[in-house]
């Protein structure tokens, strides 16, 4: 009889116990699917914000097109430039790449997209131009960029300078980076986990460049 009352306290304690893990598992699961859902309704969100507004910066190259092309500031849309002008420009461009070039491409690889992880991170991109490594914090859509390297990178985007003056020069130049990416002349590397890139809306981003 004694015998008997202790396997009956055991059992208990082993549905208790069995109880308690089932219901952690379950919490780790609403969990989990709660930061699912809450990443989507970030992404919808912010396609809404953004088609309701504009980022709009000046192409850092004006000034110099202007000064080869000899046309006036009051009519930039007839500038014509001949394949001279065009080498003086990307060479010029090179020398006088910044902070400018930085934010302007990354906007143009659709960087104005990304938004807050769901733990309200802001994404980081590492570029690596030629022998230079620059980094860009995204606040609220908008790339804050410096020199240097960072350790909490989400992506990582590799290309000459040359490529990305090139890209400012086209007619079409999310077009021209697409196309680059596509035949490897600009390299993505995600950095950061799936669901973190999924979070940050990196995923739609990587999807629209690499989308034929």
């Amino acid at each position: 009889m004694v015998n008997e009352k202790v396997l009956i306290r055991d059992k208990y304690r082993v549905i208790k116990k069995i109880s308690k893990i089932f219901l952690i598992i379950f919490l780790v699961l609403f969990v989990l699917f709660g930061v699912f859902v809450a990443g989507v309704l970030l992404n919808n969100n912010f396609s809404k914000n953004k088609e309701g507004g504009q980022i709009i910066l000046e192409n850092p190259l004006k000034n110099i097109v202007l000064k080869y092309s000899n046309v006036s500031q009051e009519n930039p849309d007839s500038i014509q430039i001949t394949p001279e002008q065009k080498n003086s420009i990307i060479e010029e461009a090179i020398l006088d790449f910044n902070q400018e070039y930085i934010n302007y491409i990354l906007l143009a690889l659709g960087v104005n997209y990304l938004h807050k992880s769901v733990l309200m991170e802001n994404p980081f991109i590492e570029l690596v131009l030629d022998e230079e490594v620059w980094n860009s914090e995204i606040i609220e859509g908008i790339p804050n960029s410096k020199q240097g390297e960072i350790e909490n990178e989400d992506l990582r985007i590799t290309m000459s300078k040359r490529i990305a003056v090139e890209a400012l020069l086209s007619s079409n130049m999310e077009e021209y980076f697409k196309n680059s990416v596509l035949n490897g002349d600009i390299q993505l590397e995600m950095v950061a986990n799936e669901a973190e890139l999924f979070s940050k809306g990196y995923l739609d981003m990587y999807d629209a460049l690499k989308r034929e």
